[in-house]
């Protein structure tokens, strides 16, 4: 028993500031949207549409992180300090040339976008400011990480308050001084770089920034799997924006709105799931099984929590929220049609999330990458058909219908590896 509540205290410290960081993270983005959503259904439209595209080429930068958090936390459980501090500092050479490439990509093919979504062509203003903060948030995502896997969450918790305080009031300025799009994305720019000073300040002894073959070829052999499952579901989701996009303005500032409220608690559920992964990591790292099977015992107890505290807080900040983010009453009566299936996706989140960070702290990154793959076809596929019918409220039931699906394989997955009996 005792042996259980050190474990449940140690999850907790690694998931639960993890979580509220990714929230936090969400929140500095919504607080965007709200700053916005003062100029109307338009604006929010565009400036939904580009928070889709930089979710997009952010990619790449969380599939780094996640391959570098499973080393890094193996590392800690065999004591190599010294490799783990070389092999953050070479995920930050690796996401400083990911988002170069990236950068290079949007500019190239930035003008396609406002008519590919259909949205007003100041959301490309909006993009190319914030393209200028993209690299400071790569390196400060991956750092974070790192940082959160040595057991300092609560120091990025502080860092992420902060600047999510700060974009705040940076926001209004730009709002009152009718700054606009522009004055918002570089009050977001302006943030990301203070974030990365206040990192690196703060993970300076705990890295080593020196090239190594081995620590490179180590997350890349993890990553390459990692990225193609977010290229897949991140892709499919732009697609499914930019079908969204296309049903009208009224609904597709609806979805965008409840788009920004659910991120918060499927950030908050990827944050916490990082804190899983962590620990998993770690235990397979010391190779002992008996503390699996408390870990298992814990995360259920946890999980089974969150499946209740989730929805629930979704439902009741939608509805203080929709009535002050959309101020059209057409938007606002089909956000509350929404709502429903909203409730019911984020009941899943958390179930969906255990497994699948469990997968990744058993490194498990090929068999994620091929089923998110499938899924993410037949999620477009379904989508598609189902919004011929439903309209928006058909995207939403596909969600549910995947996220149900999704656990229902990962478990099986994870029971056949017979180190979880989940």
């Amino acid at each position: 028993m005792y042996k259980e509540k050190e474990i449940m205290k140690r999850q907790l410290d690694l998931s639960v500031p993890s979580a509220f960081d990714y929230v936090l993270t969400t929140l500095i983005s919504m607080v965007d949207v709200f700053a916005i959503s003062f100029l109307g259904s338009e604006a929010v439209a565009a400036i939904g549409a580009m928070t889709s595209v930089i979710f997009f080429y952010n990619l790449i930068i969380k599939s780094i992180q996640v391959s570098n958090n499973v080393i890094v936390a193996r590392e800690i459980g065999k004591n190599n300090l010294n490799e783990m501090k070389i092999s953050t500092g070479n995920a930050v050479f690796l996401t400083i040339i990911a988002q170069f490439i990236c950068i290079l990509i949007i500019l190239i093919f930035g003008n396609l976008l406002p008519r590919l979504f259909k949205v007003s062509y100041i959301c490309l203003t909006y993009l190319y400011i914030r393209l200028i903060g993209s690299i400071p948030y790569a390196i400060t995502f991956i750092i974070t990480g790192h940082e959160r896997a040595n057991g300092r969450s609560k120091q990025m918790l502080y860092i992420r308050v902060l600047s999510l305080i700060l974009n705040i009031v940076l926001d209004y300025i730009a709002i009152k001084l009718n700054y606009g799009v522009a004055g918002v994305a570089w009050a977001t720019v302006i943030i990301e770089f203070i974030n990365m000073i206040l990192v690196m300040i703060s993970a300076n002894k705990t890295i080593k920034y020196k090239y190594n073959k081995i620590s490179i070829l180590n997350i890349i052999n993890l990553a390459k799997h990692a990225i193609m499952d977010r290229i897949f579901d991140r892709g499919s989701k732009l697609i499914l924006d930019i079908i969204l996009s296309r049903l009208g303005t009224f609904q597709y500032a609806a979805h965008v709105i409840l788009n920004q409220i659910e991120a918060f608690a499927n950030d908050f559920c990827y944050g916490f799931g990082i804190g899983i992964t962590n620990n998993v990591g770690i235990e397979l790292g010391k190779e002992n099984k008996g503390e699996l099977q408390i870990i298992k015992k814990v995360i259920n107890k946890v999980i089974n929590y969150l499946t209740i505290i989730i929805p629930s807080i979704i439902l009741l900040t939608s509805i203080l929220l929709l009535p002050i983010l959309l101020k059209e009453s057409q938007a606002l009566n089909i956000a509350y049609e929404l709502l429903p299936f909203v409730v019911i996706y984020a009941i899943l989140m958390p179930i969906k999330y255990k497994y699948s960070s469990i997968m990744e702290g058993m490194k498990e990154f090929k068999f994620t990458a091929h089923l998110s793959f499938f899924v993410n076809i037949i999620k477009i596929v379904l989508a598609y058909i189902l919004s011929k019918y439903m309209g928006i409220k058909g995207v939403w039931l596909t969600f549910i219908i995947i996220y149900g699906f999704i656990s229902v394989i990962l478990k099986n997955r994870i029971i056949k590896s017979k180190i979880f009996d989940i």
